[in-house]
């Protein structure tokens, strides 16, 4: 950008081009008020002197005075055409696009396209202006424009298929959002609006089902021209063609009903008996594996994936050919991420436990040389990796690199049914934890409250009328984020009743001593049992209350209802004369 500029033998364009040296040691200096007189002395003096231009433009825009630094950075290339890049107006565009000053945005990414008339990027920002403004055929264009350069450029497809959804082009829609996640396949916002599209062409079922990040094979079949039932099939083998190691940990355990404020349960508590699956230990020589937060697979290498240690939307990986390269890992790794890894459930149920499969496989952890995780930025992740003696320079993480290949990948099984905890994953939990969180020497309340305020979804929408309703029977509302993990352990350790949303949190009720009490809030349309086969498993005495309709609770509450594309995020009103009723019910008060 700096390039120099054959100055004028002139005196006049001599002593503009001292000027400019000068006003660059203001600059330097700090001292951009008197650079600024100097930029403007030297322009008078040589009115085609690009370079003053140039750095008058600079400070503008440093100092956010965005529209004379653009007139400026336009007549220094109008002068001196080799002296702005394109990469350069892509930025500024963007500057002008992030204060809603779009007809300026637009003549920057204009003015980086004449500079450069492949500059994908440039394409595509012009395209979500001209949306902005209406203009959806220019959009729609300039995407195809940028994808003709760029094939793989997800968000390229993500536009169009917002474009498409505005006009309710709803089959155009959800091929460009099956394309997003072909190539970015954990695009959040991709699967909200493919789950928006479906259910306006009224598939309520796989709309819903987007709305938890999962992708029929039906909807690849019907929109993605090149793949049928057989093409995703043939994509998939067995472990059992792998060298494997079965453990046996199988075990069943009667489920005992829950209590309930009313004689009518609900059916989801209908189960007797639960028996845990098979677990196994693999070895996948030259095997590669993904994982992101919404799916995970396990790649032989023959690229077939392994279907029993896959996980979430994986037949649009095994079907595309659009994801990033394996990153080469070298040593033997052993592969521990899982669908929604980066939750504190999934975390504690479904990853952990796999540390202590490769224990019974006969491996020594000290042996392992990575071991591949969804993340570890969290505080409870590092946490209880560093408990269980895992080096963090032997953690590799998904969220930075979510294609590996290793020459020796090793990978337990899941410890049990996803999202289920089976007597040996609370054992293991437990011997694990419980006795490093003792010698904290903690001093906990008895009776605990759980807050889900700090949630981003089902929350408690009256929960200030709920802890002022339970503070009289002792009851301390507590929020976990603000615990360490060994202090949430101790918590619930020591914790004789339990009143708590359903949400992460109720994880740590692997922690309680036996008959400890629990009371569950759902929200009317999600009931789930995980924690009432954890609170069998321990010994709990558990009950649960379902919350108010939300579209015929009138009362004003505390937090503001949010809307949710899935009954599982749903907030949650409780009727407090309800839940005092349970409490006595089940014996807590």
């Amino acid at each position: 950008m700096n390039r120099i500029q054959v100055i004028s033998p002139t005196q006049s364009g001599q002593k503009a081009a001292s000027l400019y040296q000068e006003a660059q040691r203001h600059l330097q200096q700090g001292n951009s008020h008197q650079a600024i007189s100097i930029f403007q002395e030297s322009i008078k003096l040589q009115p085609d002197f690009a370079l003053s231009y140039q750095g008058l433009g600079q400070i503008w825009r440093s100092q956010g005075k965005l529209s004379p630094s653009l007139r400026c950075y336009l007549k220094a290339l109008e002068l001196q055409p080799a002296l702005i890049s394109a990469d350069f107006f892509l930025d500024l565009g963007s500057e002008f696009a992030e204060y809603n000053q779009i007809d300026e945005a637009i003549i920057c990414y204009n003015q980086a396209l004449k500079i450069d008339q492949n500059h994908t990027k440039s394409y595509l920002n012009l395209g979500v202006m001209w949306r902005k403004k209406g203009e959806l055929s220019k959009a729609i264009s300039l995407y195809q424009k940028a994808l003709v350069l760029q094939p793989n450029l997800h968000s390229a497809y993500f536009n169009l298929g917002n474009v498409f959804l505005e006009q309710n082009r709803l089959d155009e829609a959800i091929v460009a959002y099956l394309e997003t996640l072909l190539i970015q396949p954990d695009f959040e916002v991709a699967y909200q609006n493919l789950g928006q599209a479906l259910m306006r062409k009224n598939r309520i079922e796989e709309g819903l089902a987007c709305g938890i990040h999962l992708i029929t094979d039906s909807l690849l079949t019907e929109f993605i021209p090149s793949v049928c039932d057989g093409t995703i099939s043939s994509k998939f083998t067995t472990y059992r063609y792998s060298k494997f190691i079965e453990i046996n940990l199988k075990s069943s355990i009667k489920l005992l009903p829950p209590k309930t404020y009313d004689s009518s349960l609900h059916s989801s508590f209908n189960w007797q008996v639960y028996r845990n699956p098979e677990t196994f230990v693999t070895w996948i020589p030259s095997g590669r594996a993904w994982g992101d937060s919404y799916s995970t697979a396990v790649i032989n290498s023959e690229g077939r994936f392994l279907d029993e240690l896959c996980q979430g939307s994986v037949s649009t990986l095994a079907i595309s050919e659009k994801l990033p390269p394996a990153t080469p890992i070298a040593g033997t790794t052993a592969f521990l991420s899982v669908r929604g890894g980066n939750t504190y459930y999934h975390w504690m149920a479904d990853l952990l436990p796999r540390l202590k499969l490769l224990q019974l496989s006969g491996i020594k952890i000290d042996e392992i040389d990575f071991f591949v995780v969804n993340s570890c930025h969290l505080t409870f992740q590092r946490q209880t990796l560093n408990l269980l003696g895992i080096p963090t320079h032997k953690i590799i993480q998904n969220s930075q690199n979510p294609h590996i290949k290793a020459p020796n990948l090793i990978v337990p099984s899941l410890p049990g049914d996803v999202g289920l905890m089976s007597p040996w994953t609370c054992q293991f939990l437990r011997e694990a934890f419980l006795d490093k969180a003792a010698t904290q020497g903690l001093q906990t309340p008895a009776r605990i409250y759980i807050s889900r305020r700090h949630a981003s979804y089902r929350r408690i929408l009256n929960e200030e009328e709920t802890i002022a309703r339970l503070s009289p029977y002792g009851f301390v509302p507590i929020v976990l984020e603000s615990l360490s993990f060994l202090e949430q352990v101790a918590l619930f350790a020591n914790a004789k009743a339990i009143i708590a949303p359903h949400g992460a949190g109720l994880t740590n009720t692997v922690f309680c001593n036996s008959k400890t009490q629990l009371i569950e809030i759902f929200s009317p349309d999600m009931v789930s049992v995980n924690y009432w086969v954890v609170s069998n498993i321990i010994g709990l005495d558990y009950a649960y209350l379902i919350g108010e309709s939300l579209d015929e609770y009138k009362t004003p509450t505390s937090i503001p209802r949010r809307y949710y594309n899935h009954p599982l995020y749903e907030d949650i009103v409780v009727n407090l004369d309800s839940l005092v009723h349970l409490m006595h019910f089940s014996g807590m008060i």
